[in-house]
């Protein structure tokens, strides 16, 4: 089977569904291509099992070689859908150093999504008192940008199992304004590689569970993310792309409290950004209410925790471009020595916040490294131009995998900026 478009966009996560909308109102011939589905029942861990990244098997989150937990989600919305909702400009400065000014653009998807501080009335006891010892430790804690709406929050504190209410923006919104203008998408297809010819792109092969696609475009959009798209760039003959890679490690250290927890507000509430630009790390307060979400996080230690008891704070750091992602898909991700540096302060910091808020020392535990915005396997600069062209021409990539290094906080907001402002030059 074959069929020709003017653009074809692989990845309906940020990326993809931001591209898509904005060319949706060019009147062009466009597809978008998603290798999960659309999530008809979300929010619940058994929801999460379909569509988190892991083992068929064990369902467990896929590792790095060296034992870093990947997290990401296949689906509608991509690893957005299953983000905390937090919206920051990040890698600001840097893009514009490199000619890559995307103020407006920012403006724009700030007012579209409504990015706001997080309501007081959805912050729980539990931040608050973390808030306050930050304060007296003289350590600044505010409310996190957020793109949520307070009327529609419940305050389940599942946030990154996906949003039950519809209260956090995900790329939905923008997946069926492309879809009301004239998208199509193509979901449960994996695309393989892109198709070349002289040096400019003809299109991609892809596959679902019936049948191998060849599909024909004049352009064609890799936003699937910091771990696929370097693996579809591979196939396609970039063999550069994979290196790099950065994940903006995390890690939490929970303790318990003799009558406060985090249960009931959407997950990090607030943040600290005293140390991001000299020591490299945010901290914010963040807990995992399922208990086999904290099994695998921490073992049985964090699966015994009674989770109404729980406070804990989320250490994550810009992390060293010291990953690569091989063809099969498989990834090389350490810890390295800077980044447990940054690690270790930022836990030490934010044991001293929690024992001022009431959390008793002898209950603390640190749950194992993880990342869940994995880049830089394609950067600007490497793999790509300023106008996120690869060397094939007419083939562009617009997701995490075009920043240089590690923002160390929320890439989602700059990932909306960067594909408006491809879309306009595209278009």
């Amino acid at each position: 089977m074959e069929r020709e478009f003017d653009y074809i966009i692989v990845g309906a996560g940020a990326g993809g569904a931001t591209v898509a909308k904005e060319l949706s109102k060019k009147n062009k011939n466009i597809l978008l291509i998603e290798k999960g589905n659309v999530e008809k029942s979300i929010g619940t861990f058994n929801d999460a099992l379909r569509y988190f990244d892991g083992s068929k098997i064990t369902k467990i989150p896929f590792k790095s070689k060296e034992g870093v937990t990947l997290w990401r989600a296949f689906m509608a919305g991509g690893s957005a859908f299953v983000a905390a909702g937090n919206y920051i400009r990040s890698f600001e400065r840097e893009f514009k150093s490199m000619g890559i000014d995307l103020e407006s653009e920012f403006l724009e998807a700030e007012k579209e999504l409504h990015v706001a501080p997080l309501d007081d009335s959805l912050i729980s006891e539990g931040s608050r008192t973390i808030a306050r010892a930050a304060r007296q430790l003289g350590f600044n804690m505010e409310p996190m940008m957020k793109a949520i709406d307070p009327s529609k929050c419940i305050r389940c504190g599942q946030c990154m199992l996906g949003c039950r209410t519809g209260a956090k923006w995900t790329p939905i919104e923008y997946l069926n304004e492309a879809l009301n203008n004239g998208v199509e998408i193509m979901y449960n297809t994996t695309v393989d590689k892109v198709i070349s010819e002289k040096g400019t792109v003809k299109g991609v092969l892809a596959h679902n569970a019936k049948e191998q696609i060849t599909l024909n475009a004049k352009k064609v959009i890799l936003s699937a993310g910091g771990l696929s798209t370097p693996v579809i760039l591979q196939s396609s003959g970039i063999n550069e792309a994979g290196t790099n890679l950065f994940i903006d490690i995390f890690v939490c250290i929970y303790g318990l409290h003799k009558d406060l927890s985090l249960i009931n507000e959407p997950q990090m509430a607030m943040v600290n950004l005293d140390f991001h630009n000299e020591k490299g790390f945010l901290l914010s307060p963040c807990v995992n209410h399922v208990r086999q979400i904290r099994f695998i996080e921490a073992g049985m230690k964090g699966f015994a925790m009674p989770t109404k008891r729980i406070l804990g704070i989320m250490i994550k750091i810009a992390d060293e471009e010291s990953g690569y992602v091989y063809p099969d898909g498989s990834v090389s991700k350490i810890v390295t020595n800077q980044d447990r540096e940054r690690l270790n302060f930022g836990t030490a910091i934010s044991k001293k916040i929690l024992e001022k808020a009431g959390v008793d020392p002898d209950t603390f535990i640190e749950t194992h490294p993880a990342g869940a915005h994995p880049g830089g396997t394609a950067a600007i600069g490497r793999i790509i131009d300023t106008n996120l062209e690869t060397r094939i021409n007419n083939l562009y990539v617009c997701d995490a995998s075009v920043f240089p290094k590690a923002p160390g906080m929320p890439p989602i907001l700059t990932i909306i900026a960067l594909s408006k402002r491809l879309a306009n030059h595209l278009s």
